[in-house]
């Protein structure tokens, strides 16, 4: 509300609030001023929503569709699901409701408070199950690969403009360690196990996989795989990383930059798409910005043809193709799939496009594992079934809903 009473075209954020979504999509739809979202989908949804509010964030539901096709890329029929918190049902539910209707077993184990993956990581290997699905946050996700945090207990890359605190960086640091007692990483406790083997495939759900520090894992055969949407052939990405850099070491001395976070990178998408849709409306219309009061019924009379012409934008950026569907969220972007190697994160050519989503593959060949007569045998399926149509274009297999 303090905001609004400033006067503003858009409403972009928060970056790590999912709590906070629907009070802020109440409030814009009450004033009828866009709101761009760039936090991860929140559980409890609007069910009425007045005004659409648009989703900068990849669904729940492409994540999982994502997940069943790696595991159909793979030929995975049994596969274990690690879940860190409890919300990681609700987030992958599309991929658990697959499971119910085909002969596939995916098991779920939940870590425990001391989020120490031993007792898990036994349990399957003695089930002799290959294909290991993790799905916790960045932060989660860097403390079982064995990643060391920052002396503040978050990860370098949580907010690239917070300021320095002295008085209560070493609160910080006292406060993490304790937290962080008892947790044993994963990497390293697979290794101890026998987990890392070419045997093994692991699946990470969480968009920020580029993120994540696969050195300790590198030279082993063992066959991590993640997602990204990060467009790094934009050509503002290279100074915008640098910029964060630049702003890390002025503000955060105490870690060295870990990288491009995606809600920054979204953040900078939100306002790209907004400033598109006020230079298209501006052609008809002279849009300006109206001080708002949420006591009052009084609404921006700009807002509605702003969100319409939100919806039609289509462009380039950091993170990939920008577009909306009618339920404001995007479609028509890559979901890029990458793979851990000896050089680092590696990306596939292969591309599959569909109405939702485009999915890029990049899997490299591994050790009883075929994936040009997989993906063959995939697309006789699709035709069969009637899924989808797919076709050569640029050396690219192209299927399209």
């Amino acid at each position: 509300c303090q905001i609004m009473s400033k006067g503003v075209v858009a409403v972009l954020g928060p970056s790590a609030s999912p709590a906070s979504n629907s009070i802020i999509s109440n409030i814009c739809g009450e004033k009828e001023v866009p709101y761009v979202k760039v936090a991860p989908e929140d559980i409890l949804k609007v069910q009425f929503p007045r005004f659409t509010t648009l989703d900068m964030r990849p669904t729940n539901t492409d994540i999982s569709l994502a997940v069943a096709g790696l595991l159909t890329f793979f030929n995975s029929t049994t596969a274990c699901l690690i879940c860190a918190q409890a919300d990681c049902l609700l987030n992958l539910e599309q991929l658990l409701r697959q499971f119910l209707i085909s002969k596939e077993t995916l098991s779920v184990r939940m870590l425990d408070d001391s989020q120490d993956p031993t007792p898990l990581l036994k349990e399957i290997r003695d089930d002799k199950t290959a294909t290991i699905i993790v799905d916790a946050n960045a932060t989660m996700s860097h403390n079982h690969l064995g990643t060391e945090l920052p002396p503040s207990g978050r990860p370098a890359y949580s907010s690239p403009h917070r300021p320095k605190r002295h008085g209560h960086m070493q609160d910080d640091a006292s406060v993490a360690n304790n937290k962080r007692r008892g947790v044993e990483p994963l990497a390293l406790k697979a290794s101890e196990l026998g987990m890392l083997s070419v045997y093994y495939t692991y699946i990470f759900t969480s968009l920020e996989f580029p993120l994540l520090r696969l050195d300790d894992v590198a030279d082993k055969r063992v066959n991590i795989i993640g997602f990204s949407v990060f467009n790094k052939t934009h050509p503002f990405f290279q100074d915008f990383v640098l910029s964060l850099n630049r702003s890390w070491q002025e503000n955060c001395d105490h870690a060295p930059f870990a990288g491009t976070p995606l809600s920054s990178a979204l953040l900078f998408d939100a306002v790209y798409a907004v400033v598109a849709a006020v230079q298209e409306l501006n052609r008809s219309q002279n849009v300006g910005a109206t001080q708002l009061s949420c006591k009052s019924s009084k609404i921006w009379e700009h807002g509605t043809s702003l969100m319409n012409y939100l919806r039609m934008v289509e462009l380039e950026g950091l993170t990939g193709h920008i577009e909306f569907n009618s339920k404001g969220q995007r479609s028509n972007y890559a979901l890029r799939i990458m793979q851990n190697s000896k050089d680092g994160l590696r990306q596939h050519l292969q591309t599959l496009r569909w109405s939702r989503a485009v999915i890029s593959t990049q899997l490299a060949p591994v050790a009883n594992n075929n994936p040009q007569k997989r993906r063959e045998r995939q697309v006789e399926e699709e035709r069969e079934t009637g899924k989808g149509e797919m076709r050569k274009e640029d050396k690219r297999m192209t299927g399209r809903k």
